[in-house]
């Protein structure tokens, strides 16, 4: 959408909002790749082949020593992986079959005539659109393929908790974007990156945020169609929908308008004020993620490097081998540091001559 179809929108909160969005697909690329590279690059793909072929050193360390004390990390990010891809599909697996239980518990119906031409305004066709009785939440889009469907309650339509037709436009516009978008299958892709990294926390937050700006973007389109008015009036309405006592699964009970601090920025964007974009990583999150990342890299690099052979590199390969010498006494011996970690030999040790 381009800036001239947001007008209600200041100039420096759509710069922002840009930059921030990019910044966010730009930091869930790179972790991916530094995350993924040691395992699947350099063993399925083959682009990392003897990074290292030719070098004796890693800066003052030994090769080998590195390759022995980085040997156990590598073995432990494959565990990693493994149990983290297990938990995705099995999160994946539990949240598809709570959601198919809590919606099959409820009765449905069609839209009614009336209805469907709110729905027709709003963007959203009535055959994909599913009216629940006793639904405890007022809406949301569901569906992991490539024709999601949209539930609403019934009581948003009819009753007294029912919307005036303006926010009820501006609901279904709402959930339209999100069709259009694939939103859940989006969404589903995040969360399931996000339990396959788990060791990385960053992933989540990272994640997590990208869902909050298609909630922006959402507003965005309904306000098209509706005015940022009726969407900000639908925001704050649907935000003190009554909490109803209902078997809600996981999958249904996280929604953008339960967020308090998401719900302000809504509201306050659409109604023209300035407002920056907050997202749930802290400094923390980074500097523990670009170790663990650094780590990982490393020692996949280290780990796909042929070790010298005895014959072509005798004097270190002499060196690198002490039974019963923790790896990283190879870090001493080029200075002669004495000491419990000093292998036999140091004084030979070919580092000081390199």
């Amino acid at each position: 959408m381009t800036d001239s179809a947001r007008p209600w929108l200041r100039a420096g909160t759509v710069h922002g909002e840009r930059r921030y969005q990019r910044l966010l697909v730009i930091g869930l690329a790179a972790i991916l790749l530094l995350s993924l590279v040691p395992v699947v690059g350099t063993h399925v793909l083959g682009l990392a082949d003897r990074p290292l072929s030719g070098s004796d050193h890693f800066g003052v360390m030994c090769l080998i020593a590195l390759h022995e004390l980085l040997a156990p990390v590598h073995q432990l990010l494959h565990v990693l992986v493994v149990v983290g891809g297990a938990w995705a599909l099995w999160d994946l697996a539990q949240r598809a079959w709570q959601t198919r239980r809590v919606l099959q518990g409820l009765p449905m119906r069609r839209l009614s005539a009336a209805e469907a031409m709110v729905a027709a305004q709003a963007g959203l066709p009535a055959a994909a659109v599913h009216v629940v009785h006793g639904l405890p939440i007022p809406a949301f889009t569901a569906g992991h393929g490539l024709r999601p469907r949209v539930y609403v309650a019934h009581a948003l339509l009819q009753g007294a908790e029912a919307l005036p037709a303006e926010e009820l436009t501006a609901v279904l516009a709402h959930e339209a974007a999100h069709v259009r978008r694939r939103d859940p299958l989006r969404f589903l892709l995040l969360r399931t990156l996000a339990r396959a990294l788990f060791w990385v926390p960053a992933v989540r937050a990272v994640s997590e945020d990208i869902a909050d700006e298609a909630e922006v973007i959402a507003d965005d389109a309904a306000s098209a169609v509706a005015g940022p008015i009726a969407v900000a009036s639908a925001l704050v309405k649907l935000g003190a929908w009554p909490q109803r006592e209902a078997p809600v699964a996981g999958p249904l009970a996280v929604v953008g308008f339960r967020r308090r601090d998401l719900l302000d920025r809504r509201v306050r964007r659409l109604l023209g004020e300035a407002y920056r974009p907050q997202g749930r990583l802290t400094t923390r999150a980074v500097v523990v993620a670009l170790l663990m990342l650094s780590v990982s890299t490393l020692s996949g690099i280290v780990d796909v490097h042929d070790l010298p052979a005895a014959a072509g590199h005798p004097a270190s390969h002499q060196h690198c081998e002490h039974d019963g010498v923790f790896a990283a006494a190879h870090l001493f011996c080029r200075w002669q540091v004495k000491g419990p970690l000093l292998p036999p030999g140091a004084s030979d040790c070919p580092h000081r001559h390199a």
